[in-house]
Parts: C-alpha cells; structure tokens; sequence
C-alpha cells in the first residue's frame, strides 16, 4: 500500500508537484501518464522515499520493491561483472551469496526471456545502454518483487524487447505483484488497475477528469 496525503514538493525554484492525494492498495497496477517535466518522475521518488515531501506525508507498507529508473545508465556498469554475473544478484540474499541448481535455472530462463543469452559472458561495461536497460530489467524481474516500479523503463529497448516487458509486467500482475508503471506507451497498461495522468503538478484520474475530454489519451 502507498498513500500519498495532500503531498506538494518543490525545488528551490520551482514546485514540482502539488497537494497530490493518491492510494494504491497491494497488488494493484497503476499506470502513470503525462508529458516530460510534468512530475512523473519526482512522483515516483517520493513513492519510493527517495525524496521526501516539502508539504504533506508519503505512507507505505514494508515490502520487497524492485525499481528500475528511465536512464540507461546504472551503477552496475562500472563494476567489472558479466551480465550473468549482474543478472543473478537480483537472487542473492544481502548476507550470502549461494546460487544453487534452481537459481542457476532461474538466469538462465530470465537471460532468454530478455534475449540477453548470447551476451551473458560479456562484462557489462561492453554493452550499448539499450542492452545495458535490459541487463537491468532483468535483475529487477529475477528478485520476485512484491511490487515493481518502473519510470519508463523502455529506453533504447527494440521493439521485441519491449513488448517481452509488458508481458512479463502483466503476468507479474496475475501472480499478486503490485506494478506502479510510468510509461509514454497508453498501450502497455490496458491491464492496468488504475490509470492516472500528471501534469503541471497535479495527478488527473484516467476514468474522470481525462474520459471527460481534458486529455485524450487512447487505450
């Protein structure tokens, strides 16, 4: 569960987000819409407690959360593993690394899933951040979140790539998982719970404001 209680946020020169009130209950899909600067991203933050609110309160539940950021870039890039190596963290547990027969099976299904097999033995650093985005979404699938939030997670994906995601996202979805999805895409949240559109700071649900004709959306 998150609930976001009458939230603004604002940067020194410039309010981000205002008195934003939102639920999303566990195991929910809630897709996110809206144009570049309009506050999706800021939102998600807050979601995730990376930012905290310059008015109001962010409320959420303990659980086990994958995220994966928008950027091509990540953290793992710089550090000198194979993609097989980076993929299989998503399944170690903090204190103890220990992959057994059924982990091991487990790569190696996520690997050919994103089509990423072919690439397993290249350190990450050689990889183009299309592939790299890839590499990170698989890491997050592996882990069995109990909610998964994605900021456009699509970046420099080809086409194959992407629509492999959205299945994996809705089939997530069918198993209980919580899915909170920013996407520029209408059409990768046809299965979504709730859709919502952020603008100028202010959050628009799908069903009311949007279906009345302040945007048009297609789905």
């Amino acid at each position: 569960m998150i609930e976001f209680d009458h939230v603004s946020f604002s940067f020194p020169d410039k309010r981000v987000l205002d008195d934003i009130c939102f639920h999303m209950e566990d195991g929910e899909f809630v897709g996110i819409l809206g144009p570049n600067g309009g506050g999706k991203s800021t939102f998600l933050r807050l979601a995730l407690g990376l930012l905290k609110p310059s008015q109001g309160r962010v409320i959420w539940k303990e659980k086990k959360i994958s995220y994966i950021a928008q950027t091509t870039s990540m953290a793992d890039a710089s550090f000198p593993a194979t993609v097989e190596e980076i993929v299989s963290l998503g399944l170690v547990d903090y204190h103890l690394f220990f992959m057994n027969k059924e982990k091991k099976k487990k790569v190696e299904e996520m690997l050919s899933l994103l089509n990423l097999t072919s690439l397993r033995k290249k350190n990450i650093q050689e990889l183009s951040g299309g592939q790299q985005q890839r590499v990170k979404v698989a890491k997050a699938l592996i882990a069995s979140p109990s909610l998964l939030v994605l900021d456009e997670p699509d970046a420099g994906m080809d086409e194959e790539s992407h629509a492999c995601l959205v299945d994996q996202i809705n089939a997530l979805k069918e198993k209980g998982v919580g899915i909170l999805f920013v996407s520029h895409h209408p059409e990768d949240l046809k299965k979504a719970d709730h859709i919502y559109f952020i603008e100028d700071g202010k959050i628009l649900t799908y069903e009311k404001e949007i279906s009345r004709g302040h945007h048009h959306v297609e789905l």
